[in-house]
C-alpha cells in the first residue's frame, strides 16, 4: 500500500500507541499481518494491496507462539499471468527450516491449525478494525453464535457429531441389510418340507433313467467298434491305392528316364568317332587364345597410361583455372576499393565540422564558468542577506540601548547601578560609534547585493544566449564522429588497394609464363613417351579376338569329348540297373491291387453294420442328458435340504447381531444429540455468557459511569411457543432498554468495544489458544472527551489480560497517554515507521 520498505519490531513492547497522520499507513501496518497470516485485508483483491507503480509486494512476518518461533514469507506478483508464494517456516537451532505444505492452500490450512485461530475470528475479537467496532454487535445471531464458538474451541464438538453420525449410520445400515438377510432365511426356512418333496422324487427318476442309461451305452460301444473298423479299413484303401499311383508314377519316370540313357550313350559314341579332327581345331584355338591375351596386356598397360595422361592435363587445367579465378577475384577487389576512396570534399567538410565544433566546445566551457560564478554569487548573496539581517538586529538592538542611555534614570546594563552623565554619554558616544561602523557595513552590503544581482543578470543573460548557439552542438559532434570515421576508413583502404593491385599483377605474370604446376607437366611429359615405346596394334588385337569367338564352338566340342569318354561305361551300367528297378515296380503294382479288391469287400459289410449309428448316439446322448438332469435336480433339493440346516443356525447367531447393533444405534444417537448444538456446545456457550456479559458490563459501566449495560440472551420463544437457541444482545440505560441503532455512535463504540474486549479475553483464555494480542484501530474520533478518558481507563485495567495491546489513533491528545509510541510517517518515497 502506502509502504516501499519498512521494518517494525514490537518484542518488548507491552502497551502502545501506534500513531500518525490520516493516510500515513497507520491500519496498513495491521493489513499487512493478518495478509500473512491468513491472506487478507481491507482490499477487495491481493493486487490492489501493491504500491501503486510497482509489480510486486512481499510480508516477512515473524511471531513466537508459546516456546517456538515462527515466520511467516508471502508474496504476490501482479500482471496477466499474477503469482503468489507462501512459505512457512519455524526456528530450529537458530536457522529456519521451511514446514510449508505443497500448496498455498495447505500451507494456509497449517498456519490456521497452528493458530487455533481464522481470520473471521479473529477480526470479530482481538482485532477491532478501523469502522468495523460492530463486526460482532451488528451480525445475525447465529452467525455470533458461530463467532463465539470459533472462540471457545467448539469446532471439536462438530468433528465428534461428524465422526458419531458416521458411526451411527454404519450402524444403521448394518441393522438394514442384517433385517433384509433375517427375512430371506425365515422365507427360505418355510419351504423346507418342499424340498423335501423335491429330494424324493429326483431320486425314483433318477434310478429308471440310470437303467436306460447303462443299456444305451452299450449299444453305442458296439456301433463305435464297427465304426472304427470301418474306418480301419478305408484307411488302408486309401493307403494302398496311393502308393499304386505313386509306383505307376515312378515307372513312367524311370522308362522316360531308360530313353533318354539311350539317347546320350548313342551321342557320345558319335563324339568319339570324330576325336582328331576335334582335337586339331582345339589346338588352332588356344594359339589364338595366347595372342589375344598378349595385346591385352599391352592394352591394359595403353589405358592406365591414357588415364595417367588425363589426370595430370585435368590438374594442369585446374591450375590455370585457379589461378584464373583468383585473378578475376583480385581483380574486382581492386574496383571495389577504388570505388570506396573518398573523394577530396570529405576533408574539407571534415576541417569545417572540426573549427565548429572547437568553436562551440569553448563556448560551453565559458557556460559553465559562468555558471559556477552565478551559483557562487548566489552563495555570497545569501551570505550577505544574513549579514545584512544580523546587523539590523544589531542596529536595533543598539538603537534601543542608546533610547535606554538617553533616559535621566538610566542604570549601567552590566551591573544595574546608576549612571552618571559624563558616564551615560560615554557609553551612548560609544554605542554611536559603533551604530555607525554596523550602518557603513550594513550600506557596503547592501551596495554589494545590487552589483550582485547586476553581474547575475548579465551571466544569466550570457548563459542564455549560449543556449542558443550551444544546441548544435550535439548534432555537430555526431557528425565530426561519423567524417572521422570515414576518414579513417578511407586511409585503410587506400592501404588494402596498393596491396590488391600487387596480388593482381603476380597473378597475371605466372598466367604469361604458364609456370603452374610444373609437377603434372614433367610428370605429363614421361607418360607420352612410354604410351609411344609400348608399340600396341589394335588390328592385330582385334583379329585375334575374332579368332577367340570363333574357336570357342571348337573348345565347347573338345569339353564334349571328354565327357563322353567318360560318361559311356557310367551310361551303360545305370541302364542294366534301371532295367531292373522297372521290372520290380510292375510286379508291386500288381500285388497292391489285388489287396485293394479284398478290402472293398470288407468295407462293404461293415457299411451295412453301422447303418443306424446317427440313432443310436442320439439316444445315448438324450438319456445321458436327462439323467444328467435329474442328478442335478436332485443334487439342488438336496443342497436346500441342508442349507435349511445352516440356515437355522445363521438366524439364531444374527438375532443376537440385531439385538447388540439396536443397542449400539440407542448410544450413538444419544451421542449425536450431545454433540449437536443443542447438546455440550450449547452448555459451554450458556456457562460463557454470563462471564462475557459480566466482563463487558464491568468495562461498559466504567467507561459509562455506570448508565449503560448489556445483557446476551441464549434462547427466545418463538411465536408457535418452542423455545429457539439463539444469541441476542439486549442493551439498556438509565431511560430502558432501546435498539442498538438508537445509541448515539459514541455510545454504540463503547458497547461494541465492551463486548468485543470481553470476547478478547475470553479468547485468550480460552483452551489451546495462545493469542495474547489485542489491536484497537481508532473509534476514539466518536467519543468526547470525558468518553475518551474512560476509554482509555478501560484499556489499562485490561491491559494485564494480554501481552501486547496496540491502540491505533491520530487524535495528538492521546498520543502521549501511552508508554510506547510508535510513529507511522508519510513521505514521497513511501510511509516510515519509528519507535518514539
Amino acid at each position: 500500500m502506502c509502504y516501499r520498505q519498512a521494518e517494525v519490531d514490537f518484542a518488548g513492547i507491552h502497551v502502545a500507541c501506534l500513531s500518525g497522520n490520516n493516510g500515513a499507513g497507520k491500519s496498513a501496518l495491521l493489513d499487512a499481518i493478518t495478509w500473512a497470516l491468513w491472506g487478507k485485508a481491507r482490499a477487495r483483491r491481493d493486487d490492489e494491496l501493491i504500491s501503486l507503480g510497482n509489480k510486486e509486494m512481499e510480508v516477512d512476518f515473524i511471531f513466537s507462539l508459546g516456546s517456538d518461533l515462527y515466520r511467516i514469507v508471502r508474496r504476490r506478483k501482479s500482471g496477466k499471468r499474477g503469482s503468489s508464494l507462501l512459505d512457512f517456516q519455524l526456528q530450529d537451532d537458530d536457522k529456519w527450516r521451511s514446514v510449508a505444505e505443497s500448496s498455498i492452500r495447505a500451507t494456509q490450512a497449517k498456519i490456521e491449525k497452528v493458530l487455533r485461530l481464522d481470520y473471521d475470528t479473529f477480526v470479530n475479537s482481538a482485532f477491532l478494525r478501523q469502522g468495523r467496532a460492530d463486526e460482532f454487535t451488528v451480525k445475525t445471531p447465529a452467525e455470533r453464535k458461530r463467532v463465539l464458538g470459533e472462540i471457545l474451541g467448539l469446532g471439536l464438538w462438530d468433528t465428534y457429531e461428524d465422526r458419531t453420525k458416521i458411526q451411527l449410520k454404519r450402524v444403521q445400515d448394518e441393522s438394514r441389510l442384517l433385517a433384509l438377510r433375517l427375512q430371506e432365511i425365515e422365507e427360505e426356512l418355510a419351504r423346507q418340507p418342499e424340498f423335501q418333496a423335491q429330494v424324493e422324487a429326483a431320486r425314483s427318476e433318477l434310478e429308471e433313467l440310470s437303467a436306460l442309461l447303462q443299456k444305451a451305452q452299450a449299444a453305442y460301444q458296439e456301433m463305435e467298434k464297427g465304426q472304427s473298423e470301418l474306418r480301419h479299413t478305408r484307411s488302408q484303401i486309401a493307403e494302398l491305392s496311393d502308393r499304386v499311383k505313386q509306383s505307376q508314377q515312378e515307372l513312367v519316370t524311370l522308362c522316360q528316364e531308360q530313353g533318354e540313357r539311350e539317347n546320350r550313350l548313342t551321342q557320345y559314341q558319335e563324339l568319339i568317332d570324330q576325336a582328331e579332327e576335334i582335337e586339331d581345331n582345339f589346338q588352332s584355338y588356344q594359339s589364338a587364345m595366347e595372342r589375344e591375351r598378349s595385346l591385352g596386356e599391352k592394352l591394359t598397360a595403353q589405358n592406365e597410361l591414357n588415364e595417367q595422361r588425363r589426370e595430370l592435363e585435368a590438374q594442369i587445367t585446374e591450375a590455370r583455372h585457379a589461378l584464373q579465378t583468383q585473378r578475376e577475384l583480385a581483380s574486382q577487389k581492386v574496383r571495389e576499393l577504388e570505388d570506396r576512396l573518398p573523394g577530396a570534399d570529405l576533408t574539407t567538410e571534415y576541417e569545417q565540422t572540426q573549427g565548429q565544433v572547437v568553436h562551440l566546445t569553448q563556448l560551453n566551457q565559458a557556460r559553465e564558468a559562468a555558471r559556477s560564478d552565478l551559483a557562487r554569487l548566489a552563495e555570497e548573496r545569501a551570505s550577505l542577506r544574513a549579514h545584512k539581517e544580523s546587523l539590523r538586529s544589531e542596529m536595533d538592538d543598539l538603537k534601543e540601548r542608546i533610547e535606554t542611555l538617553e533616559k535621566a534614570d538610566a542604570a549601567c546594563p552590566l551591573c544595574g547601578q546608576p549612571l552618571t552623565d559624563q558616564d551615560r554619554m560615554r557609553l551612548v558616544d560609544e554605542l554611536q560609534v559603533e551604530g555607525k561602523d554596523k550602518g557603513d557595513t550594513f550600506r557596503d552590503n547592501q551596495a554589494r547585493l545590487e552589483a550582485i544581482t547586476d553581474e547575475e543578470e548579465g551571466l544569466r543573460t550570457q548563459i542564455s544566449n549560449s543556449d542558443s548557439f550551444l544546441r548544435d552542438l550535439p548534432g555537430l559532434e555526431h557528425e565530426l564522429a561519423i567524417l572521422t570515421e570515414r576518414i579513417r576508413v578511407g586511409e585503410e583502404v587506400a592501404q588494402s588497394l596498393e596491396k590488391a593491385r600487387g596480388e593482381l599483377e603476380q597473378v597475371d605474370g605466372e598466367l604469361a609464363r604458364e609456370g603452374y604446376a610444373p609437377k603434372a607437366r614433367s610428370s605429363l611429359e614421361k607418360v607420352l613417351a612410354q604410351a609411344s615405346e609400348l608399340g600396341y596394334d589394335a588390328a592385330a588385337h582385334q583379329a585375334a579376338r575374332r579368332e577367340v569367338e570363333e574357336g570357342q564352338a571348337h573348345a565347347e566340342k573338345m569339353a564334349y569329348l571328354d565327357a563322353a569318354r567318360t560318361g559311356v561305361q557310367q551310361e551303360k551300367t545305370a541302364l542294366d540297373q534301371l532295367v531292373g528297378t522297372i521290372d520290380r515296380r510292375r510286379d508291386q503294382i500288381e500285388t497292391d491291387q489285388a489287396r485293394i479288391t479284398e478290402l472293398e469287400k470288407t468295407e462293404a459289410d461293415l457299411k451295412k453294420q453301422v447303418e443306424n449309428a446317427q440313432t443310436v448316439e442320439e439316444d445315448l446322448v438324450r438319456v445321458r442328458r436327462e439323467e444328467a438332469e435329474a442328478r442335478q435336480r436332485m443334487g439342488a433339493a438336496q443342497q436346500r435340504l441342508t442349507a435349511c440346516e445352516a440356515l437355522t443356525q445363521q438366524q439364531e447367531s444374527r438375532l443376537s447381531q440385531q439385538q447388540a447393533l439396536a443397542h449400539q444405534q440407542g448410544l450413538y444417537e444419544e451421542l449425536r444429540t450431545a454433540f449437536g448444538v443443542h447438546g455440550v456446545p450449547a452448555m459451554i456457550i450458556e456457562a460463557a455468557v454470563p462471564e462475557i456479559e459480566a466482563e463487558a458490563n464491568r468495562l461498559l459501566g466504567r467507561m459509562t459511569g455506570g448508565r449503560m449495560h448489556v445483557r446476551l440472551e441464549t434462547q427466545r420463544e418463538t411465536q408457535a411457543g418452542e423455545v429457539r437457541e439463539t444469541l441476542d444482545i439486549r442493551i439498556m440505560d438509565e431511560v430502558g432498554e432501546r435498539n442498538y441503532e438508537n445509541y448515539s455512535g459514541g455510545e454504540q463504540f463503547r458497547v461494541n468495544f465492551a463486548l468485543r474486549i470481553a470476547l478478547s479475553r475470553l479468547l485468550a483464555r480460552r483452551a489451546g489458544a495462545q493469542l495474547q494480542t489485542l489491536i484497537i484501530d481508532e473509534g476514539f474520533g466518536t467519543q468526547d472527551a470525558p468518553g475518551r478518558e474512560r476509554l482509555v481507563e478501560a484499556i489499562q485495567s485490561i491491559q494485564d489480560e494480554f501481552s501486547l495491546v496496540l491502540v491505533i489513533t491520530h487524535i495528538e491528545e492521546l498520543q502521549d497517554v501511552f508508554p510506547t509510541r510508535i510513529q507511522v510517517t508519510k513521505l514521497p518515497e513511501g510511509s516510515t515507521v519509528e519507535l518514539v
